[in-house]
């Protein structure tokens, strides 16, 4: 069964910037050598900053990842093309830019401009802690204003709000401002609550709310958020699958592996391994269909409908 693999989340320019690597030839889960597996390979390339840096900082070291990213010899050849719009399918492999712990914008509103003119269409606006933008999964505190601003501005002009990482009040705060706007809402790398009760999974309430407002689902391959003592195995997916699939989300749930940002269950090295999801999910009797859904379809469709702006150049 050849697949291809639309996946919401990574944290693999963090980890090519830092380790000074390409994406052709580097140690990392996600390489030019692991997607050739796929018919078609389109990824949310997530910049996250450090949490030890200050606010400015992570500004000017997201701004150096990009960089570092757009200088990469598979981008520069064509091999790789970055994106703001859905690719035609069976193109070369995608990447879309989104912004993890907006945090970085420090107070300053035009940064969401910037960051829209720089490509950037997934805004996860929180990680963890409280911050400039409001309260994250582990605290209780919802937006701040400067938070409410930042996620108004930030899908007024096309960019979409992910929840993932936020508190349960900063989550209700931008189901309403992205409603408001008629804008979807997605939590791109978070699992059930239900099955793993950690405070980065998600509730019902929020699987319905994202639903409703047209939004996807990534599910998160982080062993912790799979089982509670984060001694999981790939098998440990499939309870997920089944919660969501039961609360309707058969046409909103998708791949948001978490690749290079946590610690992965034994049986995935790279994200090449997802041929072995597909197969755990053929012997648990799924439909081929329901598997194309999952790895690609879902999101493809989402992006084509709602992601706007042009294609980089370069």
């Amino acid at each position: 069964m050849k697949l291809s693999l639309f996946d919401l989340h990574c944290d693999t320019a963090c980890e090519m910037y830092g380790k000074h690597q390409s994406f052709a030839q580097n140690d990392l889960t996600i390489s030019s050598e692991s997607t050739a597996k796929f018919e078609q390979y389109i990824q949310v390339m997530a910049f996250w900053t450090d949490a030890r840096l200050d606010d400015e900082s992570g500004w000017e070291r997201m701004i150096a990842m990009r960089g570092h990213l757009l200088s990469d010899p598979s981008v520069i050849s064509g091999n790789v093309r970055t994106v703001t719009v859905c690719p035609p399918r069976q193109s070369h492999p995608a990447l879309f830019f989104g912004i993890e712990d907006a945090r970085i914008f420090a107070g300053h509103p035009e940064r969401v401009d910037e960051a829209f003119r720089l490509d950037i269409r997934i805004l996860t606006p929180l990680w963890a802690g409280e911050t400039c933008i409001g309260g994250s999964h582990n605290t209780q505190a919802g937006l701040t204003a400067f938070g409410k601003q930042v996620i108004d501005r930030a899908v007024s002009l096309g960019m979409i709000a992910d929840i993932s990482h936020a508190s349960v009040r900063s989550a209700e705060e931008i189901f309403e401002i992205a409603g408001a706007h008629g804008r979807p809402v997605i939590a791109s790398h978070s699992n059930a609550k239900a099955v793993c009760p950690v405070s980065r999974n998600l509730s019902d309430g929020q699987i319905a709310r994202i639903l409703s407002s047209g939004g996807v689902i990534g599910l998160n391959f982080y062993t912790k958020f799979l089982r509670e003592n984060g001694e999981a195995h790939l098998s440990d997916l499939i309870p997920h699958v089944e919660h969501f699939l039961e609360r309707g989300a058969e046409h909103a749930l998708c791949i948001g592996g978490d690749w290079d940002g946590c610690e992965l269950p034994p049986e995935l090295k790279t994200i090449g391994d997802m041929t072995r999801v597909a197969e755990l999910l053929l012997r648990r009797n799924y439909s081929e269909q329901l598997i194309r859904d999952l790895f690609f379809e879902n999101a493809y469709s989402f992006a084509a409908n709602h992601l706007s702006g042009n294609t980089t150049k370069h």
